[in-house]
């Protein structure tokens, strides 16, 4: 198994590839194929799966949301089977960072929610379940997506840091990660989407 301090010609491709996996932007690619135009030009301006859905409609939308939630589940497992946990769990960082910064379309990408769930999916599923029903319960109540997304990182890395503590000092659940570095991965993550929603709520407190 691979540290993440052990990096080989192997993890560097492994690595590679999961950032240009990321940096696939399907939603944009849909958009240009359907309408020959940029999606970044309309709506809310985003590649992901709710601007299309707004856009062109719902049949698109769930496709951009499987394949931007499915990349980087299979970065995490496929570098997990070569090379190990620790250096699958960068893999996803990284397909997470193509996808809000793609080299495609001049590092202007997504804001990384639905690639986030199935990266975390990967580290702990039953907190991915739990991230999904906060947005979906948030989404309901105020309509707006941005809302459910910034509500379920905050809690979702609120939660994560409590579990995490109840675990190491009172008791060991196996569905929860075990490492510290698991929660830095997560935390560096949700800073970095939540960074990408600042006009979002800008716009939302005006």
């Amino acid at each position: 198994m691979n540290s993440i301090f052990e990096i080989n010609f192997i993890s560097i491709i492994c690595m590679l590839f999961s950032y240009l996996l990321g940096s696939i932007p399907i939603g944009y690619i849909i958009f240009r194929i359907k309408k020959k135009d940029d999606i970044r030009n309309y709506g809310s301006g985003n590649i992901g799966a709710t601007n299309v859905n707004r856009l062109i409609g719902k049949k698109f939308a769930a496709f951009t949301l499987f394949f931007d939630l499915f990349k980087s589940l299979i970065c995490c497992y496929l570098s997990n089977e070569m090379l190990g946990n620790e250096i699958a769990k960068l893999c996803g960082f990284l397909c997470i960072l193509g996808h809000i910064y793609p080299i495609w379309l001049k590092f202007r990408g997504g804001k990384g929610v639905a690639s986030f769930i199935g990266y975390l999916s990967f580290i702990s599923w039953p907190l991915a379940l739990i991230f999904i029903f906060i947005w979906f319960v948030t989404v309901k109540l105020f309509k707006i997506s941005a809302i459910g997304a910034v509500t379920s990182l905050i809690f979702n890395i609120m939660l994560f840091k409590f579990l995490l503590f109840i675990q190491f000092n009172y008791s060991s659940f196996l569905w929860i990660p075990g490492e510290p570095l698991d929660f830095y991965f997560i935390l560096i993550t949700t800073i970095i989407i939540l960074f990408r929603h600042k006009n979002n709520l800008k716009s939302i407190l005006k």
